[in-house]
């Protein structure tokens, strides 16, 4: 779709978006990019793309010059990261449109406030438990191979205190585990989140219905 929208349909091939997005795709690196392949007969491959996804009267004048689009990313992304280099992107290919950029520029910090919000408030919660010096130990903790991650799924459960941890806080699991298996009781546990949690950022990343909850 972004070679696309870049490129002038009725004279770019389907092979030429094959050899393009491929390039991109496998990033030079199959370690973490993926095999593109092709499918069907490839017979067709030498059509325009217009006869299968028409065309933007836009972009009629767009010449295609190979190379000149989608240059494979440096570096694959942690998928803990996407959301925050997806709103990054949006924001930086905004257009200078007041309203686009502000609300681009929106998404990006609330990313970034529940981040912080989600790191801040379970160091927090470790140290007011296990104290300044022992918190962060207990947080970190790796069990040996072969035990479970938590002894009592239930105490997981209920870590429900300081809002939603979204795909970047499940980093934190651990952490909540060690929390369960240090015979933390959830009462306490509530005592410290509410200290530590007393200001849950509003927004889309507030609500405690979005993915787990901490």
């Amino acid at each position: 779709m972004e070679d696309s929208d870049i490129h002038n349909l009725r004279k770019e091939t389907l092979h030429q978006q094959y050899e393009l997005v491929k390039r991109r795709t496998i990033n030079d690196n199959s370690a973490y990019g993926s095999h593109v392949m092709q499918f069907a007969g490839i017979g067709i491959s030498m059509d325009n793309l217009f006869t299968c996804l028409g065309t933007n009267p836009a972009n009629d004048n767009f010449k295609f010059v190979n190379g000149n689009s989608l240059l494979p990313p440096t570096k694959a992304v942690n998928q803990r990261n996407a959301d925050l280099a997806h709103f990054w992107d949006k924001y930086r290919k905004a257009p200078d449109v007041l309203v686009r950029k502000v609300e681009a520029q929106k998404q990006v910090m609330e990313a970034m406030s529940h981040r912080m919000h989600v790191d801040k408030g379970i160091q927090l919660i470790g140290k007011l438990l296990f104290g300044v010096e022992r918190g962060p130990e207990v947080l970190n903790t790796v069990r040996p191979a072969g035990q479970p991650l938590v002894d009592d799924w239930k105490c997981l459960k209920k870590m429900t205190h300081c809002g939603s941890l979204a795909q970047y806080g499940m980093k934190h699991m651990r952490s909540l585990a060690n929390i369960c298996n240090a015979g933390i009781e959830t009462e306490k546990m509530g005592e410290a989140s509410a200290q530590a949690c007393f200001n849950i950022p509003s927004g889309h990343w507030g609500s405690l219905g979005k993915g787990f909850s901490a």
